[in-house]
């Protein structure tokens, strides 16, 4: 297409040129339908020059009406839904396919729309709305999946955790040896529901994109601390040394997953360590820090190290005996790995021992500075039975106020709680809970409760509202079924402890007799190097 002739060519004439080299028409339509701008080529088709079609409706440029009225309907779609379309042509008065695709802003709002009539336009622009169609479909099917996950994690644990405390109770009361056995086999049974369910949520969770990481800077001593009271009381009843080496030092990473990363490698290298012990060490490496959990255990081929990252693959467990685990956890500790980028690699030789090291990048460069404390620990009485002074009356232990939607769950709890001597206030939301302390009922020593309560609430709505009402810092404690990662952090960021469904009695027990006392829930002591058990 020629140049417009004249003495003088502007920097619009130039673009003009540009936009019309291909004699492809095309406009700019405004919020309202009108000619912002048009190529020459646009223009001519109708008989007129750029500047006569600009300010004007399709219709007032020249258009049939029934070719505006269809272009425009196809604007209008445009425009609502920030998706491309196209119409198949030719078009009378176009002879070609037209394709619109709209022209948002900086803030991503549309005020514009391209109007190009060429086939391959309109082929690209329909490309562009299937994909774009998709992908709204996908995060459709996405966020779907995620409610109904969120659902099913918090709403099948519940009935779990009710079966949990009311077995408890039952084999407090139990004293016939083949009724002990029943209730034990009973407990298997529930146990090994619960763990499959929670394994299965959790792979469904992370396969279907549900699990974003969220990093931060945190000191890594505060996870191994956790570690160190979630599993140092199960390898002392296996007779297992349970030492950590901790590093003062701070990494950036998602503390909530890094938890359940490094939890199914501690659980293995309990359950496959037959004497000896566990070593959790955290080690500078470059830029980064190795926490590496050493085992003295049975130890893997090194043909099998990739393999046992795979869905339910067990070593040595051809029979499926559900006592040996699911070969979910390595599985999880695979796919956790990749949301975080944090790499895990494996080090072991059969009757050698194994070594699991998770690279995490390191946020500082503080100097290597190890505690040397002791870690407290207290008597428990039997279980279903209360703390007693002199074996007289029972000693009532305090008072918690328990906060709980779920009827069954309040009463299971509450049952617990007054077998270990402990007054109870039972409540199912936050309105009842102040409405009791304003009723004139005991200020409570503790607060026990759900995280996800009805409507909006939460549990730690709860406990700030009994806290405002008794005028001081009442310990509380979340107990929850979510595994959702933020609502995870926002309990972390409260400051209140974390118990997740279903929960141990006698881990819970501890918990809230260390709070009672005033002690912080999270052991104090981490061991020295010079004192840490060395493979």
């Amino acid at each position: 297409m020629p140049l417009i002739q004249g003495p003088t060519l502007t920097r619009e004439d130039w673009l003009d040129a540009l936009l019309s080299v291909d004699g492809t028409p095309r406009a700019l339509l405004d919020d309202g339908g009108r000619l912002l701008v048009a190529n020459r080529a646009f223009a001519e088709r109708f008989g007129l020059a750029p500047d006569a079609v600009e300010g004007r409706t399709l219709a007032e440029a020249g258009l049939p009406a029934d070719v505006a009225d269809g272009i425009d309907g196809l604007w209008r779609q445009v425009m609502a839904t920030g998706i491309p379309g196209s119409a198949a042509g030719p078009l009378p008065g176009l002879g070609c396919a037209l394709a619109l695709t709209p022209v948002p802003d900086a803030d991503g709002r549309v005020h514009a729309v391209a109007l190009v009539a060429d086939a391959r336009a309109a082929a690209l622009a329909e490309a562009r709305a299937e994909t774009a169609q998709a992908r709204a479909d996908a995060e459709r099917a996405r966020t779907a999946k995620g409610k109904f996950l969120s659902a099913a994690s918090h709403d099948l644990r519940q009935p779990f955790q009710a079966m949990h405390l009311f077995h408890h109770l039952l084999s407090g009361r139990l004293t016939d040896p083949a009724s002990i056995e029943l209730a034990n086999k009973l407990e298997q049974s529930i146990i090994g529901g619960e763990t499959l369910l929670r394994a299965l949520l959790d792979v469904s969770a992370l396969e279907a994109g549900l699990v974003i990481a969220k990093p931060q800077i945190f000191p890594i001593n505060d996870l191994l601390a956790k570690m160190l009271e979630e599993f140092g009381s199960e390898a002392e009843t296996k007779g297992l040394r349970f030492n950590v080496h901790p590093l003062d030092a701070e990494v950036t990473s998602d503390p909530a997953l890094m938890e359940r990363l490094l939890r199914p490698i501690l659980a293995n290298a309990l359950r496959y360590t037959l004497k000896g012990g566990i070593l959790l060490a955290a080690r500078r490496r470059g830029g980064n820090l190795r926490v590496e959990v050493w085992d003295s255990g049975v130890g893997i081929d090194p043909s099998n190290h990739a393999a046992i990252f795979e869905d339910f693959h067990q070593l040595g467990n051809p029979g499926r005996d559900r006592k040996q685990g699911l070969g979910l956890g390595l599985a999880i500790v695979r796919r956790l790995a990749q949301v975080l980028g944090h790499p895990v690699t494996v080090r072991s030789k059969p009757g050698k021992g194994s070594v699991f090291a998770v690279e995490v990048p390191l946020a500082g460069n503080d100097g290597d500075r190890s505690g040397d404390e002791s870690a407290d620990s207290e008597p428990e009485p039997a279980a279903g039975q209360s703390a007693s002074a002199g074996g007289g009356d029972p000693v009532v232990a305090g008072t918690v106020l328990v906060i709980e939607d779920d009827a069954m769950q309040l009463e299971g709890i509450g049952l617990l709680l007054r077998g270990w001597g402990y007054a109870v206030i039972p409540a199912r939301g936050i309105v009842e809970a102040c409405a009791g302390l304003d009723g004139g009922a005991a200020a409570p020593d503790l607060v026990l409760s759900d995280l996800r309560l009805s409507g909006p609430e939460t549990g730690i709505d709860a406990i700030q509202a009994v806290r405002a009402r008794c005028g001081r810092r009442v310990p509380g404690v979340i107990v929850t079924g979510d595994t959702d990662p933020d609502r995870l952090r926002s309990v972390d960021r409260s400051g209140f402890s974390l118990v997740h469904k279903p929960c141990d009695p006698a881990a819970l027990r501890r918990l809230l007799s260390r709070l009672k006392a005033g002690r912080s829930p999270a052991p104090a002591s981490l061991k020295s190097p010079d004192a840490v058990w060395q493979r």
